[in-house]
């Protein structure tokens, strides 16, 4: 069994085709646990699903956090709230991977080694670091408070000597502005958008693109989709 931690922040539309691609694709048994910072809560069905209402927004790291306290099971990933899986049996390859590795994390830049968009771990590294953002982490830059989550963890491990793979993404069937496949041995498993529910803040590098458009793009564009 598997334990899948995402963290919301009204992106509820994003959130519901995650959890149809998890019933769909899915050939383990999993659970999904919803750390809610929304402001405005939506209903959740609740097969599969540990809802955690946040009275405030949180973060996304010190989310990720709360959710590891909910982990009961060998394995968890961590999923931004913005991606999917894309085919049937998404998971096997990364636990193929757990044989040799303890961590398998999307491939960042220099500056953002890991990307906890999409981590695949055992779970006692989940519980083990702080997920939270790093204020003024002093990498190839300084992080700001609030921005990148899980630097500090990643050269945290790197120190403890924790066997890190790191895969590539690479296509983008939605074709949308920012999209990413992360990809096991060339094979598409999960998508991220990036956007997510930070429009506004993704408008200011993307001036004269209508991502709301960009967006809809790919809802549209979902096959599978039944909701």
């Amino acid at each position: 069994m598997i334990s899948i931690i995402t963290v919301n922040w009204n992106a509820y539309d994003f959130l519901y085709l995650l959890m149809e691609s998890l019933e769909i694709h899915s050939t383990t048994s999993y659970q999904l646990i919803i750390v809610d910072n929304s402001i405005k809560k939506r209903p959740i069905p609740k097969k599969n699903v540990i809802h955690r209402l946040m009275t405030s927004n949180i973060g996304h790291g010190e989310g990720l956090n709360e959710g590891t306290r909910f982990v009961k099971t060998p394995y968890t990933m961590f999923l931004d709230v913005d991606c999917h899986v894309l085919e049937t049996n998404w998971e096997k390859p990364f636990l193929d991977l757990m044989e040799n590795y303890d961590v398998v994390g999307g491939k960042g830049v220099p500056s953002k080694p890991i990307r906890p968009a999409c981590m695949f771990m055992k779970s006692e590294i989940a519980k083990k670091y702080d997920w939270s953002a790093s204020k003024g982490y002093k990498g190839n830059r300084v992080t700001p408070e609030g921005y990148d989550v899980a630097i500090k963890a990643y050269h945290q491990m790197v120190k403890d000597q924790i066997k890190i793979k790191l895969i590539e993404s690479k296509n983008n069937r939605y074709g949308t502005l920012n999209g990413e496949e992360w990809c096991i041995e060339n094979q598409p498993l999960v998508y991220h958008h990036w956007h997510g529910s930070h429009l506004k803040e993704r408008s200011e590098d993307y001036p004269d693109k209508d991502l709301l458009a960009d967006k809809k793009q790919l809802l549209s564009n979902v096959r599978w989709k039944i909701i």
